[in-house]
């Protein structure tokens, strides 16, 4: 376990441990709350479209994330939106709380979820969830800007969180919109951001896009943040992108930048 030091707190302030579970997968937690995103923990991408294999296996089972309080989705993609691992999760763990894009409450009751258990988000509103910790969904574009009875299904997430300011993607395509909504909530303290890229052959095979590395490090510096953490680059063989091209890129263009590049069941301490 790495220690990551981001700015100086006052003394007794909490620390915060952050853990990559794989794709866009994380567990955050301090020592009141555990919050997770966008959990991968089954193979049900491959069993449902027969493509998607995992390049490894998940870290954890859903016991494992059974104490999650809250549950952040950013939208309806099976890698983002496990049916299988959520099913599971409404029987074992009654009391976590799942936070969604509000088009996609009814997905949610469908898989077992009662509906005082779902916070339906809407985008550009704010969320006390706790009495240190609130959230701002921001809309994000996955190719484009999709709607469902005039509420965004793809939204990000800018936690403030105590003396953190954190912003988690979902599935996005960098572009002005993002960039002015993101530096109004920021600067950050870490921003999770998609690195695979989207280009017209993927488009062709369904295969909805993502930034490329060069716009996430562009994204991430305009808006200012001290680190930047990759992420849903290395999951699926079909879907992949080499990071060193995102450390490269970021070396030769924003020196002094500094990132995190997780690997699965990583945990770093941030303090």
């Amino acid at each position: 376990m790495c220690c990551l030091g981001i700015k100086k707190g006052n003394e007794g302030d909490l620390l915060m441990e952050i853990t990559y579970v794989g794709q866009n997968g994380f567990i955050i937690t301090d020592n009141k709350i555990k919050i997770c995103f966008d959990l991968y923990l089954s193979n049900c991408v491959l069993e449902k479209t027969g493509r998607g294999k995992r390049n490894y296996e998940s870290p954890y089972d859903v016991q494992a994330v059974a104490d999650v309080d809250y549950y952040f989705i950013s939208h309806n993609h099976l890698d983002h939106l496990d049916i299988d691992t959520i099913s599971k999760l409404a029987v074992c763990a009654t009391d976590i709380i799942y936070i969604c894009p509000a088009p996609y409450q009814k997905v949610l009751e469908e898989l077992g979820i009662q509906k005082k258990n779902i916070m339906p988000a809407k985008a550009y509103e704010t969320y006390k969830i706790f009495d240190d910790l609130q959230f701002t969904a921001i809309p994000e574009k996955h190719e484009e800007y999709l709607l469902i009875n005039g509420e965004h299904c793809n939204l990000g997430y800018v936690i403030a969180w105590g003396k953190y300011n954190i912003y988690f993607a979902g599935d996005v395509i960098a572009d002005k919109k993002l960039a002015e909504d993101l530096k109004a909530k920021g600067p950050y303290n870490i921003m999770f951001v998609p690195i695979n890229g989207h280009d017209w052959k993927r488009y062709d095979e369904d295969l909805m896009g993502n930034m490329t590395y060069r716009e996430a490090v562009d994204l991430c510096c305009y808006v200012g943040t001290d680190y930047i953490v990759p992420m849903h680059y290395d999951l699926f063989e079909n879907n992949t992108e080499n990071p060193a091209f995102f450390v490269d890129y970021l070396y030769r263009k924003y020196f002094g930048q500094k990132f995190k590049m997780f690997m699965p069941e990583e945990s770093m301490i941030v303090n």
